[in-house]
């Protein structure tokens, strides 16, 4: 598969009914993500006034991909990737159920809500690898590019709307509505799964035992320099993304907010996931990819000092919106290459390495975050956040990485054009 290859329509992927069928029911369950994503940091902040904790609860809901994620992508690399898809969403609906529950029934406190917070997390962990890596599946190649940048915009796009609506929702109907509507949205994700019709995959069967496909897996990544850099890239500035569990926080305490707010700030990075998804879609050439990567991650650090500098509502939602561009395209046009130049029969395995290193280091950093916005305060943590991402993209991108990076995504590996022959 050439570079050239890769250079489909921007909307290709949309002819492709199977993709349709995912990317919608994707966009469902986002929306429910959100309504639990507003729910989770406001219940917290409700049980207790320790910051730290509230970050706990906040990052719980991420600890699973970090522990689990390699494994996870084992089991999308021996096992039916739509059937994992299927019945992990499935699986995923009892846990903010059971939180509605407590919630409305007044049994509630902080040691379940991060119990089951990461009860939920383990199922999404778990069926992640095998989502990003299904994709392929969905379209030919030539509209990969257009089918991860679309799948992604389609499905960040309910961040617009969907913080608002949930913080509308919990203020008029309660909190524990923001789990209910979580718990229902992942049917749709199971119901696309029913009825699409993917081209078979060559699946990888178990002969050999998980220890030695974790082994395996890691050690591919380690001959693929472009991918191990890639992974690196995403995972550093992952980990200095800390404002997202502060928010609560930043609503209440530095905006002298309240839920509605709190719901307004969490759609401010949706705005700009949705602008970000038109833009990733048009980037079809290789090259404009690698320049969107070094524009957005200084544009990242630039929009997280924004958040830390303003104490005015509008212009804390502009940064978010800033940042939201900036990140979203980072996220699509990082998994765009790492995919693009994996083997078939890898592909669940890195991704779940990805999923480890995109996601898995917010549990760390939320927590870190906790405690140093009780020594730094919260403003002064994401300050401190801007100006370690802005050294690490001069380390970055003054190290040649970038040239490794176009030798590796330019000449992606034969096996993966041979599998979607």
């Amino acid at each position: 598969m050439s570079g050239g290859a890769q250079q489909g329509s921007a909307l290709g992927a949309l002819k492709h009914r199977d993709f349709r069928l995912i990317a919608v029911g994707n966009m469902v369950s986002q929306l429910g993500f959100w309504g639990q994503y507003v729910a989770v940091g406001w219940t917290a902040r409700e049980l207790t006034n320790s910051d730290f904790l509230v970050t706990v609860a906040f990052g719980a809901q991420w600890l699973p991909a970090l522990l689990l994620g390699s494994f996870a992508g084992v089991a999308a690399d021996r096992y039916d990737r739509r059937k994992l898809v299927l019945w992990g969403n499935m699986a995923m609906v009892l846990p903010p159920a059971v939180i509605g529950v407590l919630i409305m029934t007044h049994h509630i406190a902080l040691w379940s809500l991060i119990m089951l917070v990461l009860l939920g997390g383990a199922g999404q962990a778990f069926t992640s690898p095998a989502t990003a890596a299904f994709v392929p599946a969905l379209v030919p190649v030539d509209d990969l590019h257009s089918a991860v940048s679309l799948n992604a915009g389609m499905s960040n796009s309910t961040r617009v709307i969907g913080p608002t609506i949930a913080g509308g929702i919990i203020a008029a109907w309660g909190v524990a509505w923001g789990f209910h509507i979580n718990a229902i949205s992942f049917f749709a994700v199971s119901a696309a799964c029913v009825f699409v019709r993917a081209r078979p995959v060559r699946v990888q069967r178990p002969h050999t035992s998980v220890g030695a496909d974790l082994r395996s897996g890691i050690d591919y990544v380690r001959r693929n320099p472009a991918v191990t850099r890639l992974l690196l890239f995403i995972g550093f500035e992952g980990f200095w993304v800390m404002h997202s569990a502060l928010m609560p926080i930043f609503a209440r305490d530095v905006l002298h907010g309240s839920a509605s707010t709190y719901g307004l700030l969490s759609s401010g990075p949706g705005i700009g996931f949705l602008i970000a998804a038109v833009l990733t879609t048009m980037l079809t050439a290789a090259h404009h990819r690698r320049v969107a990567l070094r524009v957005g991650s200084f544009g990242c650090t630039a929009s997280i000092l924004l958040i830390a500098w303003s104490r005015h509502v509008g212009l804390t939602v502009a940064a978010l919106g800033m940042f939201g561009v900036c990140w979203m395209t980072l996220q699509t046009i990082i998994m765009t290459m790492i995919i693009a130049a994996t083997d078939d029969q890898y592909r669940g395995r890195v991704m779940g390495l990805y999923a480890m290193v995109a996601t898995g280091v917010f549990p760390i950093n939320s927590v870190l975050a906790g405690l140093l916005s009780e020594w730094l305060t919260a403003p002064g943590t994401v300050y401190l956040c801007g100006v370690a991402m802005l050294v690490f993209n001069l380390v970055f991108f003054a190290g040649g990485s970038m040239q490794i990076i176009q030798r590796g995504t330019d000449h992606p590996p034969a096996a993966a054009a041979a599998a979607d022959a």
